[in-house]
């Protein structure tokens, strides 16, 4: 049984068609999982007492981000005491993690940095002033917000 070729050209047509068909399902199969497994903000809070800021994020996943932070602050860097790690301990309600304890560093070093690192990044000084810095768009933004993130269980600067 011999085809003709006008058989054989709309096999190949109908194959096409199908293989075009299929490409565009995997197309949108993979577009559903990068949208539905799309990676949440980056958050950072700051929280400034006299010489000494504590860094608690919510990326924690993200290690190299905070391993990034302690290899440019180096020596300023230390550890917190059992004390220290009581008093923040009340942030993993919020899915915010402390993470470093620095001294003497600057704010504005402390907020260029985190900036540069984190989608956004809320500053608390030890008045309970509250800065928001919504670097998601750009590495320098150029003002910032009087808001707070979506703490629960916050009461005030320990």
């Amino acid at each position: 049984m011999l085809l003709s070729r006008d058989e054989i050209v709309s096999a190949t047509v109908n194959a096409g068609a199908l293989r075009g068909l299929l490409m565009a399902f995997v197309a949108v199969v993979l577009s559903l999982v990068q949208l539905l497994t799309h990676p949440k903000r980056s958050q950072v809070l700051l929280f400034q007492r006299d010489d000494e800021m504590v860094v608690a994020t919510n990326a924690v996943h993200e290690g190299f981000k905070l391993r990034f932070l302690r290899d440019i602050l180096g020596e300023q860097v230390t550890s917190f005491t059992d004390e220290d790690r009581v008093r923040w301990k009340s942030l993993e309600n919020d899915g915010f993690y402390a993470a470093l304890y620095v001294r003497t560093v600057r704010k504005v070093i402390m907020l260029r940095l985190c900036t540069m690192i984190f989608d956004d990044v809320f500053f608390a000084d030890r008045n309970n002033r509250w800065e928001h810095h919504d670097s998601s768009s750009t590495a320098e933004p150029s003002y910032s917000k009087r808001e707070m993130p979506p703490l629960t269980s916050w009461k005030s600067s320990p």
